[in-house]
């Protein structure tokens, strides 16, 4: 199997280089996911068994001022990479956003979706794309950088975030798996405050806006069956 990974020098994807030296990396120069003809030369070239398609635009207030960073990378350019591995018959792993479901969770696979941001929606555009990629997985998290980077945080919003080294062996190993279709990926249902201070002990809670999601927790049932997991905890490093 050989895997060419999207979004390489991104937070995620410099780590799951980490993990695995023979994964194909091309840099934006090399490959301008907005561009098909770009697109198609690369994977033509190099005619991976997998493309783990992790590039995106991520910051949510910046889709919110500009949507059409959303529009150009999140859907035009997933869209371009879903086409190539389509013509070339590659499988096609693309990585999502937990803030594609809406109302209470724990969060299962096939619910319906809705989003309170551009960025959600950008991001389940792509969804839609890869969607007709006949084998394709899509995988559903929420990940950050080590320590928490922030010094306060949101009460009561819950979900099932990871910090990126805990992540990015989880990607992996879907992205090697034979598992099709829709894919929860995270920990154990828990506050955002809480995930903070396994990093940040002396976080301060802050009241949560009416408009940030109250809970986007996942069901992470499939998960534990696709990757061999015991205990969703087990995942955590710290």
């Amino acid at each position: 199997m050989s895997i060419l990974l999207t979004g390489g020098s991104g937070l995620l994807g410099r780590e799951i280089l980490k993990l695995d030296s023979t994964l194909i990396a091309p840099s934006h120069a090399e490959m301008d996911i907005i561009s098909l003809e770009a697109v198609r030369r690369v994977l033509a070239e190099q005619h991976p068994t997998v493309v783990l398609h992790l590039a995106a635009a991520t910051k949510p207030p910046q889709h919110r001022e500009h949507p059409e960073v959303g529009l150009s990378t999140n859907i035009i350019g997933t869209a371009n990479i879903a086409m190539a591995c389509l013509e070339l018959k590659i499988r096609l792993v693309y990585t999502s956003t937990d803030y594609v479901y809406g109302g209470a969770g724990p969060h299962q696979e096939e619910e319906p979706l809705w989003s309170p941001y551009n960025f959600g929606w950008s991001k389940l555009g792509g969804e839609c794309a890869v969607r007709l990629v006949p084998n394709h997985l899509i995988l559903r998290l929420s990940f950050g950088p080590i320590p928490f980077p922030w010094e306060k945080v949101y009460e009561g919003q819950w979900n099932s975030k990871l910090y990126v080294d805990e992540m990015a062996p989880l990607v992996l190993a879907a992205a090697k798996s034979s598992a099709t279709g829709v894919l929860n990926l995270g920990g154990p249902p828990t506050t955002l405050e809480a995930y903070a201070r396994r990093t940040r002990p002396d976080i301060t809670a802050i009241p949560k806006p009416d408009w940030v999601p109250a809970d986007t927790s996942l069901d992470l049932t499939r998960m534990k069956e696709v990757l061999g997991i015991q205990d969703e905890k087990s995942v955590w490093k710290r």
